[in-house]
């Protein structure tokens, strides 16, 4: 049962990757104005919030999963802190960062950087990003956890989730815009492993008590 209620937490940060698509679509319809602006911001507050949370996804799919090493109350609080540690480091975004207009595959939006590459109107200037580091350990995280499950286990898909994640967000596949679609995949390579661990570990207490019983 835990397993399946985590995978349903992990479900509602989804629905932010439906509403990124939906302002990034509008974006041409509604034009640069302080609408727009507005209404863009959520989309970065749920990646600094909530893209860090698959890492407490991949400690409890390991622990589903059966792996002694994550027996006990410790194990997992690593996986924890380790989340709660990203977040605090992505806080300062909220009072840092700024939106700048975009152009880019005939879509207009707003983000925090600007390259070369998908600059509006002549004089406006280049903006550079820092590295998602959050982003990236989380994504390094779910690989690894991963990759015991298919190794150990049998079970391929949380790995390839985190795999086509961190090609998604690489050349050459980042400059088609692919780092949306990566997201679902490696979300759903967690939500697959929670929901797959959590049913074969409710069926084999089943089958105990009814072993017990007879």
């Amino acid at each position: 049962m835990t397993g399946l209620l985590i995978s349903g937490v992990l479900l509602s940060p989804q629905i932010g990757l439906v509403y990124d698509n939906l302002i990034v679509g509008a974006g041409q319809f509604i034009g640069f104005s302080p609408l727009l602006e507005t209404i863009s911001w959520p989309r970065f507050w749920i990646h600094w919030l909530f893209g860090t949370w698959l890492i407490v996804a991949s400690g409890v799919a390991l622990r589903l999963a059966g792996f002694e090493f994550m027996r006990g109350a410790r194990p997992m609080l690593v996986f924890c802190s380790l989340t709660m540690a990203l977040m605090m480091y992505d806080l300062p975004h909220f009072w840092n960062d700024t939106l700048y207009p975009v152009c880019e595959f005939d879509l207009i939006r707003y983000s925090t950087a600007v390259s070369a590459d998908t600059l509006c109107f002549e004089g406006q200037e280049v903006v550079r990003s820092s590295p998602p580091v959050p982003s990236i350990i989380t994504c390094f995280v779910v690989i690894g956890s991963g990759g015991l499950l298919m190794v150990k286990r049998k079970f391929p898909l949380m790995f390839l989730g985190g795999v086509l994640m961190l090609a998604s967000a690489m050349p050459p596949l980042r400059n088609f815009k692919m780092d949306n679609f990566g997201e679902i995949l490696i979300a759903g390579g967690c939500i697959w492993a929670l929901a797959h661990f959590a049913r074969d570990r409710n069926e084999n207490r089943l089958a105990h008590s009814s072993d017990a019983l007879s």
